[in-house]
């Protein structure tokens, strides 16, 4: 039979926000102030997120929240204290959800002393005040370093599964830890690695591996280099490590997977200095040993501490992540991003001030946050911006985006032409379907076409 295929140019149809790009920024933590913000990591497939941050009151820190729903602007709400009594610091949430009536959020924190503390956990019902605090697990570090505890949601019925890790250090060398929820109750904590290298940076997500909801994916930083393992059959895997290189490589962070609204990722985005300078880096759709370069090449300067969170309709089909980190190139520290149809490096804030710990959640159809800590104000505060990655229509309400499709009969592909499948991978006898097209042999190519193939 013949072979033949619709090329497809897609012109997306974008005004308002879009245009703009980032809208803001907005003062997220009042007269609160702030440091360390964290955010839902996945793509909530409800109309909102949650954001988490620690503050300092009455002599020690505690940790507050906000939820945000979807709407044109900013749809931040009030302040809710999280934790109970006692000193609270490095927050995590995460939520499963996907428009269930009654979607939980979850948030861990550690009670951290000078050699070790508590892993606490607490339940919000999007607005209703959180629940009691739970102490889940014990952190120990024996050179006074954090946990940093993390959190995901992993869709499940009759309920979802809520899992959450840290890191501890003893004599007999690091390890991480985790527990999980899968109702009412809290396991007891088991180990997921350890070793006697150091552990540093360990950060949870979603992961895929032919899950529909997905799986916990679990990476960490170790002697410069990075590392993750998923949560399969009932074990954590044999770590593998990401992207191998002689150079530098630290701050790794899950970019998670989402089933909406249709399968994306998951990645992994770190730092590495593999270039020659610092500069982030990302996984590729298919696999954890390809890395990509995510941020620009030409006056760069030094690029950290990145974050990601999926974006289906950003221009480079192979890597659909917006994500966002720190720069110093232009001499003090400044949030950047990639995201949407850009193909060059944006700053997200266009004040002078210090800038750092960048985070990133995406909610309905589709709105970014980027939320981060500054000095603006004179003194630590909370800062967030956003923007919708569909069109947004001139009344200004978000949309999904809209294409104009041109279709070309071709009765083969085109020389040097490669096709691959919506996984990324590459199709050498393409079966019926729709696939991607690179005219250029490369697989990475920001102008890959869509193709409809017919047999």
């Amino acid at each position: 039979m013949k072979t033949f295929l619709l090329l497809c140019s897609v012109c997306c149809l974008m005004s308002g926000a879009l245009g703009q790009d980032w809208t803001g920024p907005y003062l997220l933590s009042g007269g609160f102030g702030g440091i360390k913000p964290a955010t839902c990591k996945e793509w909530l497939r409800g109309n909102a997120t949650c954001m988490v941050w620690q503050y300092f009151n009455g002599g020690e820190w505690t940790v507050l929240s906000k939820f945000c729903s979807f709407q044109n602007g900013s749809g931040w709400g009030p302040a809710l204290p999280v934790n109970g009594p006692g000193e609270a610091v490095n927050p995590a949430v995460a939520c499963y959800n996907n428009w269930r009536p009654g979607a939980r959020f979850w948030c861990v924190w550690e009670h951290r002393d000078t050699w070790h503390g508590d892993i606490c956990a607490a339940v919000d019902t999007f607005g209703i005040p959180w629940g009691p605090q739970a102490a889940i697990g014990t952190s120990i570090n024996a050179d006074g370093d954090s946990a940093w505890p993390g959190v995901i949601v992993i869709g499940h019925d009759p309920a979802d599964t809520a899992w959450v890790t840290w890191t501890c250090r003893d004599t007999d060398g690091w390890r991480i830890e985790y527990v999980c929820n899968a109702g009412d109750s809290w396991t007891t904590p088991m180990i997921a690695v350890s070793g006697t290298d150091p552990i540093r940076r360990a950060r949870l997500g979603r992961g895929y591996h032919g899950r529909s909801d997905g799986c916990p994916l679990l990476t960490w930083e170790s002697n410069g280099d990075i590392f993750y393992t998923e949560y399969l059959d009932g074990s954590w895997q044999v770590p593998q490590e990401v992207a191998h290189s002689a150079a530098l490589d630290r701050n790794p962070e899950v970019v998670s997977y989402t089933n909406y609204p249709f399968p994306l990722g998951p990645y992994i985005t770190w730092e590495s200095t593999r270039d020659g300078d610092t500069a982030v880096y990302g996984t590729a759709a298919d696999t954890f040993s390809i890395g990509r370069r995510w941020c620009d090449s030409t006056g760069a300067g030094n690029n950290y501490a990145p974050c990601g969170t999926p974006a289906a309709y950003t221009t480079d089909y192979w890597a659909p992540v917006a994500a966002a980190w720190v720069s110093d190139r232009e001499g003090n520290a400044n949030i950047y991003s990639r995201t949407l149809f850009s193909e060059d490096d944006v700053r997200v804030d266009g004040d002078p001030a210090t800038d750092v710990n960048p985070t990133l959640t995406t909610m309905g159809v589709t709105m970014h946050w980027c939320i981060w800590q500054s000095d603006r104000s004179g003194n630590w505060d909370i800062w967030g911006s956003y923007v919708y990655a569909t069109g947004v229509e001139e009344s200004g309400k978000p949309q999904v985006a809209r294409f104009k499709l041109q279709a070309t009969v071709l009765h083969r592909l085109p020389d040097g032409a490669r096709a691959f499948d919506a996984t990324g991978r590459r199709a050498l006898n393409p079966n019926s379907g729709t696939y991607f097209v690179t005219d250029d042999g490369t697989r990475f190519t920001v102008h890959a076409r869509k193709v409809v193939i017919q047999h």
